[in-house]
């Protein structure tokens, strides 16, 4: 194995590795940035050097002796003389040597820097020390493109483990992703000896076919309360008839609760609801009465539609009422085989629920390795999501570890909150998101503090120290790979109370541990097993994973409203059906804003927006404005397909009663699109999809929220621009979309294309104009009409 460490990176140069017989490029990933130098600088647009830090790509390739030589002569060659000529194929070495740092070998300690895996083997040790007999470990091969190369390095690691004392607990090869893992047992003399004396000690970790050995720690969850007292009155049902649109992966529910009976169709090939105790089913039971009924506080109308349930989690093997997810499988192979069982099955025809369109993942992998680099669940969710045309819902994770506050804001409440968000944005990168939410092509769901309750009596032993309304202390933070904007929505996750902290006088930090509120509340009210088979309890709840269920029943809604036929022949048709998963993201993004989170965030952090973007996403969902039509606001949608170097332009009709009025008004445009990926490499995106600028002249306004670079990097874009400048246009003018599509991390082939779907709206207040819609709505008609006589004509 070795490593090009390149100062920035160079496009083309895996297309010239793989021209040197031996050498296969295997990845790319980020190194740490440098100072600039007089050999390595960042240029300022007028080419001078600038002292930005210079950004490491490292190139890893596997090869033999042969290849390296071959590498290491045209290197000495490039040395002697930059000019020489090389042979035809090898040009583009050039370019890659002059940025080339070193050339070194892929080491144990590479295979371990940040997975986090020492730090694990300490705390475990420490925690539990003589009780621990084995680790369970993930490890990563380097994917080679050859079968039979795959088959060897697989026969290699298993004999190393099994040597050791070891064995070999799972394995996956995913070709589509580029994923080759083995899920291994270690013995804890493994352990010591590497703490002991570094990672060169044990075999594994030297083995060359190894990229990375993580800490393998299945998600585990506990229940709100063992005690539930609180009932609902939502009544049985006859089973629901129809087709299910909508998975969950989670948790076994249970399936006699009053509120879920009759609504679910349960697919448990794995045998799991044999050792799955009642009362341990508490969080599939909460996700599905999330996205059955929503909040059961709030009384709103259930869904019509049959809900698909796989179960990937079961009973803790200690802790009996935890669940965690299946401990013996690595979870990318687990959730790749869940969701093709949806549409192929083991023989290649149909799979057990083919009309499912919407994926709720409302869990995830605790740890994360190189957070620099898409996860390999991440990069999966983003290949299934393109392959079956589908919109996952993932939830962004949650950190439940106390929030330490100085000692000395911990005397009030007030000042306890503003201290509680200072510390947990200044932990930011602690908190990341959890895998998968780091997949382009899912939409990833952070938690909003607030739901349906109302006023609740505080006790005097708790504090609600998160404002009203904002990002709850405990839902995971942005940004995404490359710093793409991640999570993309907030939603109302249930609020948290915090124990009221004792004060000594000899300590300068207190730590505020979350309240437990399961029977009282705050919080989300859901299903939960009753004692003694009771069928009506329910408990309160909070996390990002009941902000994920919750946007996935608003998600079936807006199914509904796609699915349904045009109000008027005059009208365009809605996109046909296989823009509807990329149009359901799309309006659900479109739907969102910061509201007043900009200016008290901004104020009481001092943020920028680039770095409010990266903590807020797109901002809070507000449902009111989901599906629903309104005479200030015209909303247009759209579908379509587009290839390399391709410009489409959407022309939005402007509404006369906003010409020449310094009014509010706001345009609003939010572009999803199906990413195609290059596995291989850091940017990760074969081509980008993105609307040009808006015209913020002829929009009368400016740009506002989202960082305008940041909303470009993944494959969900959304852009505000409002003002209260006067428009100036004629009758027949229209505000231009431009969608453009170009190569991103490799050249996108021609031929090739790319699905999107586009939403754009324009709106003022009610005392401004409340005919927008319908003048747009005319418009629109007219062209129809003449573009219909046009095509008679011809």
């Amino acid at each position: 194995m070795v490593v090009l460490d390149l100062a920035g990176s160079v496009k083309d140069f895996r297309n010239a590795i793989n021209r040197v017989e031996g050498l296969e490029f295997l990845t790319e990933l980020l190194g740490d940035p440098a100072d600039a130098d007089e050999d390595f600088f960042i240029t300022a647009r007028d080419s001078d050097p600038t002292d930005k830090p210079v950004p490491h790509s490292l190139y890893l390739v596997m090869s033999n002796v042969k290849a390296i030589e071959e590498l290491l002569r045209l290197f000495a060659l490039w040395q002697a003389n930059p000019a020489a000529s090389f042979e035809h194929g090898f040009g583009k070495f050039k370019a890659a040597f002059q940025q080339l740092v070193s050339i070194r070998r892929w080491g144990p300690e590479d295979r371990v820097r940040e997975t986090g895996l020492l730090d694990r083997w300490i705390e475990d040790l420490e925690a539990a020390g003589q009780w621990i007999s084995t680790v369970v470990v993930e490890i990563e091969l380097w994917f080679r493109r050859d079968a039979a190369q795959r088959s060897a390095a697989e026969a290699h690691v298993e004999e190393i483990v099994v040597s050791s004392g070891g064995q070999i607990l799972d394995r996956s090869q995913i070709s589509e992703i580029e994923y080759h893992a083995m899920l291994a047992e270690l013995p804890i003399q493994q352990v010591e000896a590497v703490l002991a004396d570094g990672a060169a000690a044990i075999r594994l970790l030297t083995a060359n076919e190894i990229m990375f050995v993580s800490p393998f720690t299945p998600m585990s969850v506990e229940p709100a309360t063992l005690e539930p007292v609180t009932t609902t009155t939502v009544p049985p049902t006859d089973r629901v008839p129809g087709l299910p649109r909508i998975a969950l992966l989670d948790g076994l529910p249970f399936a006699n609760h009053n509120s879920l009976a009759g609504r679910l169709l349960i697919d448990d090939p794995d045998g799991l609801e044999e050792e799955y105790s009642v009362p341990a089913r508490s969080h599939g039971t909460a996700m599905a009465s999330l996205i059955i009924h929503g909040d059961l506080t709030a009384g709103e109308e259930p869904l019509d539609r049959p809900l698909y349930v796989r179960p990937i989690m079961r009973p803790h093997e200690f802790n009996p009422n935890h669940e965690q997810v299946i401990p013996n499988r690595l979870f990318a192979d687990l959730l790749h085989n869940a969701v093709r069982r949806l549409y192929v099955d083991e023989k290649g025809g149909e799979g057990v629920a083919t009309s499912v369109r919407v994926i709720n993942l409302s869990i995830g992998a605790p740890a994360r390795a190189l957070s620099r680099r898409m996860s390999p669940v991440g990069r999966l969710l983003d290949w299934l999501a393109l392959t079956y045309n589908l919109l996952f819902v993932v939830s962004a994770g949650n950190h439940l570890n106390p929030i330490t506050i100085p000692a000395g804001a911990a005397h009030d409440v007030e000042s306890a909150r503003s201290a509680a968000t200072r510390a947990v944005y200044e932990a930011t990168l602690l908190r990341g998101m959890l895998p998968p939410g780091d997949a382009m092509n899912a939409l990833t769901i952070g938690a909003v503090h607030d739901d349906s309750l109302g006023d609740v009596g505080i006790p005097d032993t708790a504090w609600d120290i998160t404002h009203s309304g904002a990002p709850a202390h405990y839902t995971a933070t942005g940004p995404g790979v490359d710093r793409s904007v991640k999570p993309d929505l907030h939603h109302a996750g249930g609020r948290a109370l915090y124990v009221r902290p004792i004060v000594q006088s000899d300590v300068t930090e207190v730590s505020m541990q979350l309240a437990t509120t399961g029977l009282t509340g705050p919080g989300l009210q859901v299903a939960t097993p009753g004692r003694g088979g009771a069928t009506d309890h329910t408990v309160f709840t909070i996390g990002s994973s009941n902000a994920t269920a919750l946007v996935t029943r608003e998600a079936s809604r807006l199914f509904d409203v796609l699915e349904r036929r045009t109000a008027s022949p005059e009208d365009a048709p809605l996109p046909d059906a296989q823009y509807h998963p990329l149009l359901v993201r799309a309006l659900l993004a479109h739907a969102g804003s910061w509201g007043d989170w900009e200016a008290r965030l901004g104020r009481e952090l001092g943020l920028d927006r680039r770095q409010l973007t990266a903590i807020l996403g797109y901002g809070r969902l507000d449902v009111s404005r989901l599906g629903v039509a309104a005479t200030n606001r015209a909303v247009l949608v759209a579908g379509g397909h587009i290839g390399r170097d391709e410009r489409q332009t959407y022309e939005l009709p402007l509404p006369p009663s906003l010409s020449a009025r310094a009014e509010w008004h706001r345009f609003t445009i939010t572009l999803a699109y199906m990413v195609p990926t290059a596995g291989q490499l850091t940017r990760y995106r074969s081509a980008k999809v993105y609307f040009d600028t808006p015209d913020t002249n002829l929009a009368g306004g400016d740009r506002v929220q989202g960082n305008h670079i940041m909303v470009r990097k993944g494959s969900l874009q959304h852009e505000i621009v409002q003002g209260t400048r006067a428009m100036v246009f004629g009758e027949e003018d229209s505000f231009p979309i431009h969608v453009e599509c170009m190569d991103d991390a490799e050249r996108f082939g021609r031929g090739k294309a790319v699905r999107y779907a586009l939403v754009v709206s324009v709106e003022t207040a009610d005392r401004t104009s409340t005919t927008i819609h319908d003048e747009v709505r005319a418009r629109l008609r007219q062209r129809a009409r003449t573009a219909a006589r046009g095509r008679v004509q011809g």
